[in-house]
């Protein structure tokens, strides 16, 4: 999405038609926009759909409901229990998308809808009434969503491509040194520690964050919904047995919500008891017959396919193998 003052920017319809290019890989089933002046602002939203729930055109993006418009990116897994206090508090539905519930839950509850929400986002709700834009991140980050802002423009996206594509300004384009030496000499983790992306001035939105943006005074704020320190640590006073019984059930609960979909469900299966213990919840509890798929490396120190097969026997799934071919040192950069 882009938020601008400026006036030299690209016609709706030519950046429409290049963000779609650039999207589709994202969501191939539909892409959308939006467009409007307001504040003498022009305020741009695009989408680009990957269905999963509800794979009908009713609930394609952007989605709109009074004077709500939103694009969202990710899954709400508990959308049928929220539908149903909703429908409750007396409102009706037209679909049977996560989406619906998702722009219904922020009309009803506001920014808190997020503490209601067991699923993983990246979203943008723009209020044409009171002119105001929001953007959430899910608790744990698992959806990406980036930032810039200046003094001409606030733009968004789940790629930093995105970005660089609909701002025209310098900045969008300035690597960041300090972050290539942290990420390679630190690795991989380090790049969560703080909210700067490889460029300068592109900003990540931390998870469990949200930002409102009041297109009247052309400021935002950052604001933490999620604070997740204090699940981490929270002191139980259960013994081992209690909570062993207790994370078995979260886990069943967790995967019964996570199984819901309109299209075929697959995993990634490794050798790992992570994935294994899902793909044996979902085969031994909820039956389903899964189909995974698992990279297997020529490196024997990283080839798992004697536990894969282990797992795939016993849980009588169909396993799609990939595998890697070890790449020779003078092709690896």
């Amino acid at each position: 999405g882009l938020i601008t003052n400026n006036k030299n920017i690209p016609s709706f319809n030519s950046q429409k038609k290049k963000m779609r290019k650039l999207m589709f890989s994202r969501g191939p089933n539909q892409q959308g926009a939006f467009n409007e002046i307001s504040s003498n602002l022009n305020l741009r939203l695009f989408s680009s759909r990957l269905s999963i729930i509800d794979t009908e055109d009713r609930s394609n993006q952007p989605f709109s409901y009074k004077n709500l418009i939103l694009i969202f990116n990710g899954e709400i897994y508990n959308y049928k229990e929220l539908r149903i206090k909703l429908e409750e508090k007396g409102y009706l539905f037209l679909t049977n998308s996560d989406t619906e519930v998702l722009i219904k839950s922020f009309h009803y509850w506001g920014d808190d809808c997020v503490n209601f929400f067991d699923g993983m986002w990246a979203f943008a709700i723009y209020d044409k009434k009171k002119e105001e834009l929001f953007l959430s991140r899910d608790n744990f980050g698992e959806k990406p969503l980036y930032y810039f802002s200046s003094y001409k423009s606030f733009i968004f996206g789940s790629e930093i491509k995105y970005l660089q594509n609909l701002g025209k300004e310098n900045g969008l384009c300035q690597i960041s040194e300090q972050k290539i030496n942290n990420y390679l000499f630190q690795g991989y983790k380090s790049l969560i520690k703080d909210d700067v992306s490889f460029f300068k001035n592109i900003k990540s939105i931390g998870a469990g964050h949200n930002i409102k943006f009041k297109l009247k005074n052309f400021k935002f704020k950052k604001i933490k919904y999620f604070e997740r320190d204090k699940i981490i640590n929270f002191k139980s006073s259960k013994d081992i047995n209690e909570n062993i019984h207790d994370v078995k059930n979260l886990l069943n609960e967790s995967l019964r919500l996570r199984l819901r979909s309109d299209v075929p469900v697959a995993f990634c299966l490794s050798g790992g008891i992570d994935s294994a213990s899902l793909v044996s919840l979902a085969s031994k509890k909820f039956g389903i017959k899964p189909k995974c798929f698992s990279i297997i490396d020529e490196d024997i120190r990283y080839n798992e396919k004697k536990n894969v097969d282990i797992i795939a026997k016993d849980t009588e799934s169909d396993v799609e193998y990939i595998n890697l071919k070890k790449e020779s040192k003078k092709y690896f950069l």
